[in-house]
């Protein structure tokens, strides 16, 4: 395969970890790993440059389920035919108020179906990463959670070993998280994380054959302090912008109606 020829096509499907939330840019726009993954990496120099592959759609978007991904994300991604997909997808599966394994994996094995027969390369999927560690749980109520990811990612591996997909472990980027890659609502990947994400998915494709620049992945060097508190200042932004009406919105009208109960948290989290 000539690697100078940019030839290689990818779109993204998922919820907020494609979608780029934790590194958003100026005017409030998001980047994320599949910006890096499909962009020259950033201030490395190569003596005959390689360009990754083009991105043609990023479907992913905040508060996706895989049954929200079958309906709205699936038929887009499958009419763009390219020559890569990338699908993480799950958390918000695991965090709602109910999981039910056997539905995930109903959808979950759909999903991976049309998409490994539309990839005209291949599909990389990933891993759920320990979320529970970054909520604000009770002991009992976080051993759930961790249970409800151990069977999601068992589906994720079992289904994605029968289509012959790509797999990137989600582990292998949290046990990193001492290196300050987790922004501050410790849920999403910060800049630093999102390109070391990237970096490790960059190993994924590059072990295929794929068209994808750089080297082993390694966890970037540290932003500059005054650059890490702009992203930080952005991203919490970025939060209040988009879930604060969403939230908002229902309990004035709830307090307006007189049904507020002080003790009912919202239904649950949308990541």
């Amino acid at each position: 395969m000539d690697l100078t020829k940019r030839a290689e096509s990818l779109v993204a499907v998922g919820d907020s970890l494609s979608e780029g939330v934790g590194d958003p840019c100026r005017g409030g726009a998001l980047r994320g790993w599949i910006h890096y993954l499909t962009s020259e990496p950033p201030g490395r120099a190569v003596a005959v440059p390689v360009p990754g592959p083009a991105l043609v759609a990023n479907l992913a978007r905040s508060g996706t389920t895989v049954a929200t991904l079958r309906r709205d994300q699936l038929g887009p991604a499958v009419a763009l035919a390219p020559s890569y997909i990338t699908c993480v997808i799950g958390v918000n599966d695991v965090i709602a108020a109910r999981f039910d394994v056997a539905s995930f994996e109903e959808d979950y094995a759909h999903v991976l179906a049309e998409l490994s027969a539309a990839a005209t390369v291949g599909v990389l999927t990933m891993t759920l990463h320990d979320v529970a560690a970054a909520l604000p749980l009770s002991r009992a109520r976080r051993a759930r959670l961790r249970h409800r990811i151990a069977e999601a990612n068992e589906v994720i591996e079992r289904v994605s070993r029968r289509h012959g997909t790509w797999l990137l472990d989600a582990g292998a980027a949290a046990r990193s998280d001492g290196a300050g890659i987790v922004c501050v609502d410790r849920l999403h990947p910060n800049r630093r994380g999102h390109r070391y994400l990237a970096a490790l998915a960059g190993d994924v494709l590059r072990a295929r054959g794929g068209a994808v620049p750089g080297p082993e992945a390694a966890v970037p060097a540290a932003d500059p302090p005054h650059e890490r508190v702009a992203s930080a200042a952005r991203h919490l932004l970025w939060l209040v912008r988009h879930l604060v009406p969403p939230l908002a919105g229902p309990l004035f009208t709830a307090r307006r109606a007189g049904r507020v109960r002080a003790s009912a948290p919202p239904a649950d989290r949308r990541y």
